[in-house]
């Protein structure tokens, strides 16, 4: 037979004491045979409530979801703002509404939610007349909003997604991050970072942040973590936003709030919005501004000196030159004004990163010394970008020198000894990269390709101040010349593009995208004022060269959004 013949369990109630001790009662009368066995007293409660909802419940409650939806759909049309609630369309709607709407669980110190301050619905309140519904939170009558209290850090409204990460994908991310995103931004100590990773409970509130934007940051570098990289972006942005705004001191700023924020804005560049980036740079900018972390290496007045860790002070270094690299990258690349000035800057160049890694700190050279030295000698691959970037921004300064001179005056000042200055001191930066990181061992660090990629754009970038002369009809073979070595330097871009497919383009820093686009126009332009003279063969060198590097471009575009917007402007 296919049901039951008879029913489960006997008529009426099960006895007190089979209940304490869960035991399936006869529910003889006056006593049950447990309570025959054991020779006590059988006592039974007919008052009790039964379980499970009321009847007809469940039916009111989907009614009530029904009329909720209609009325928000309603009030969305016409408001005409295109956001949506979503209570239940994604799912069907269970008995137990607490299951079907489980709060997410992002609480990394594991500490629980403070029973006076529920977690609100939505970003803010909602405008007059909508409804609440008190279907989530079955015992609280109104739903507080953000309004009325802002939540800290360690809470998140559920608009931004309950996604689940097992501890194991968190230690894969973190692995993944020392892998992938340390080598291009390197700015922790791996021993440090993971002495306090471990203490969570001691965990301060910035040290959260920089933990969910290390996880952020590494799901850009991946595509087996893409499922879940929208929701832990948007908690990270989150929190960042709940730290800068309720903090308890407005004086106090700790190093893991800017780099934290330093990470999500790599992010934002490679995997949302150039805007967007471009806005979160600019708070970046201010944090290192606030701390002074362009001063950490100036003489102290007596007194004021204090025993800080050289790992921390290190650590703050390498913050604040990553920040000087990410204003640079801006600014040559839409030819604004820089945030961080260069001449102010009294924090040293960073050490090796073994010594780093090591936690032996060695004292090295202030940018401006190496910028006035011819010494050959190793740098970090991290100083090197940082004294090849900063040849750009001179050259953009020089450029911006120069258009202000010719507006002023038919003849610029000093044009000619200060762009043979800048391409002198490229030479040997150039000949230095070239002796200490030699072609054998290029591939083994995306960093130091990269400073190789900026060395060439900064050719290419002397290469096109120098064609503005043309215009005035000055020196045509210096024109002519630089013509040359910026064609050979936009052709090695595209050499160095097609070598890091090697490597894997997961591993590229973020604005390799920003020198492949320099090499491409200069490669089309070469190809344009050229095409009387180049021969056959010649012309299809250039165009293979160009082809090169529009392809790593289109490669680039699918883990890295600043190729699509650099191939939208070619």
């Amino acid at each position: 037979m296919y049901g039951r013949a008879e029913p489960r369990q006997q008529p009426g109630y099960a006895c007190e004491e089979c209940r304490k001790k869960k035991l399936r009662c006869d529910r003889q009368r006056p006593q049950c045979g447990a309570c025959a066995n054991a020779q006590i007293q059988c006592e039974v409660n007919d008052r009790r409530v039964p379980r499970g909802p009321k009847k007809g419940s469940i039916g009111a409650l989907r009614s009530r979801i029904v009329a909720l939806e209609r009325r928000l759909s309603t009030s969305q049309n016409e408001d005409g703002d295109g956001q949506e609630l979503s209570l239940t369309s994604e799912s069907p709607v269970k008995e137990n509404a607490s299951a079907q709407f489980p709060l997410p669980d992002w609480d990394i110190t594991q500490h629980e939610h403070p029973s006076g301050n529920s977690i609100p619905l939505a970003w803010g309140p909602p405008p007059d007349g909508l409804p609440r519904s008190p279907l989530l939170f079955p015992d609280v009558s109104v739903l507080p909003t953000i309004a009325a209290s802002y939540p800290s850090p360690k809470q998140s409204p559920p608009s931004i997604g309950d996604v689940y990460v097992p501890d194991l994908a968190k230690a894969d991310l973190i692995q993944l991050y020392f892998d992938r995103v340390q080598p291009i931004i390197p700015i922790l100590n791996k021993p440090k970072t993971f002495r306090w990773m471990n203490d969570s409970h001691n965990m301060s509130e910035a040290q959260q942040c920089l933990q969910y934007a290390m996880w952020t940051s590494a799901t850009a570098f991946s595509s087996q973590f893409s499922g879940f990289q929208e929701t832990m972006y948007a908690k990270t942005r989150f929190m960042l936003d709940q730290l800068d705004l309720s903090g308890n001191d407005a004086l106090v700023c700790h190093i893991e709030h800017v780099q934290a924020w330093i990470l999500i804005t790599f992010y934002e560049f490679s995997r949302t919005n150039y805007r967007r980036g471009w806005l979160s740079a600019g708070r970046v900018f201010r944090l290192v501004q606030f701390l002074r972390l362009y001063d950490l290496d100036s003489p102290k007045p007596l007194g004021a000196e204090h025993e800080e860790d050289p790992i921390s002070i290190e650590e703050k270094r390498r913050t604040f030159w990553i920040a000087y690299c990410l204003d640079r990258f801006i600014s040559v690349s839409e030819g604004a004004p820089m945030t961080l000035s260069e001449e102010v800057v009294y924090t040293r160049l960073p050490c090796l990163d073994i010594d780093f890694q090591r936690g032996l700190v060695p004292q090295e050279c202030f940018l401006a010394e190496t910028m006035s030295s011819a010494e050959i000698r190793p740098y970090a691959p991290l100083a090197e970008c940082v004294i090849l970037v900063t040849i750009c921004s001179r050259a953009l300064s020089h450029k911006q020198i120069y258009t202000i001179e010719t507006l002023y005056s038919n003849i610029p000042l000093d044009f000619a000894s200060r762009h043979d200055w800048l391409d002198g001191m490229l030479t040997r930066r150039l000949n230095n990269l070239q002796a200490n990181y030699p072609s054998i061992t290029v591939a083994e660090n995306p960093m130091i390709i990269f400073s190789y990629m900026v060395a060439h754009a900064a050719v290419i970038y002397l290469c096109r101040i120098v064609e503005s002369l043309s215009r005035n009809d000055q020196n045509q073979t210096v024109v002519w010349e630089f013509q040359e070595r910026g064609f050979w330097a936009a052709q090695e871009i595209a050499r160095l593009a097609k070598e890091h497919e090697h490597l894997g383009y997961f591993k590229a820093h973020t604005f390799m995208p920003l020198t492949i686009y320099l090499s491409a126009t200069r490669l089309a332009k070469h190809l344009e004022i050229r095409k009387g003279d180049l021969e056959t063969n010649q012309a299809r060198v250039v165009e293979n060269s160009l082809h090169i590097s529009i392809d790593a471009l289109q490669k680039l575009q699918s883990v890295n959004n600043l190729a699509n917007y650099y191939l939208q402007l070619l």
